[in-house]
């Protein structure tokens, strides 16, 4: 849940320093007014709408992703040195059972390795490397969704910016040299609304994409190695012999 706290810590603070951009001018003046923030993002029309529905759907896999892509579920503490204490022995029935009780890849992989010793070492090794990449493979393709929603959320965003110039500029050809120059800042303003929001959401999802890519990929290197460790006890005992 860190990770959650992080991810709106974020989006707060990116918040909180546009609000310090936004009113270092008006600091100095005292006729500034505060701005209402809720009231300026919906400003931004069906884009802002789209945009906080957005953050809205990266939070809910940024929370999958944290419930999945935890040690237990891949590479449990401790579960390898369990299996190598009965590898090592070749009681292969004892490393099936413990591997069966544990609902992880690594329990997978030793429950597969443990019903086909029988076969030759490179034909097993080949099927547990097939079995990691796809596990890795599966897990990335999880992850795509924070990568998308990272790439459209700037883009959304610049597309609010540009219907509100476009409105901003249809504002000044009406009123011609009459017009206030306040309105033309105020739509302005409404513009680029959109493209804080968009950056805002973008940034925390691309952040967490890397972060939950590189997890997974740690995840499998240990996997590699705690395969390595227990294929070579189980189908090489003569190693641990000597």
């Amino acid at each position: 849940m860190k990770i959650i706290g992080s991810f709106f810590v974020f989006q707060a603070f990116g918040l909180y320093s546009s609000l310090l951009f936004a009113q270092g001018p008006l600091i100095e003046s005292e006729a500034a007014g505060s701005i209402d923030w809720v009231a300026e993002v919906f400003k931004g029309g069906f884009v802002s709408v789209i945009l906080i529905l957005v953050a809205f759907t990266s939070v809910v896999f940024l929370i999958e992703r944290i419930l999945v892509v935890r040690a237990k579920n891949f590479v449990p503490r401790g579960l390898t040195a369990k299996l190598f204490v009965h590898a090592r022995k070749s009681h292969f029935g004892e490393v099936e059972a413990i591997a069966s009780k544990s609902n992880s890849t690594l329990g997978e992989i030793a429950t597969y390795i443990s019903q086909h010793t029988h076969l030759p070492f490179e034909i097993l090794s080949f099927g547990v490397a097939d079995m990691i990449s796809r596990m890795v493979s599966r897990q990335n393709q999880r992850n795509y969704p924070l990568a998308v929603i990272a790439t459209l959320s700037p883009l959304l965003g610049l597309l609010g910016t540009i219907i509100g110039m476009i409105e901003s500029f249809q504002k000044v050809a009406l009123m011609g040299d009459t017009g206030d120059a306040s309105i033309l800042a105020d739509s302005i303003g409404k513009a680029l609304i959109t493209t804080a929001l968009g950056l805002m959401v973008a940034i925390p999802s691309l952040a967490t994409y890397h972060f939950f890519k590189s997890r997974i990929n740690s995840f499998g290197i240990q996997l590699e190695e705690a395969v390595d460790q227990l294929m070579a006890s189980w189908l090489h005992p003569e190693e641990d012999s000597k």
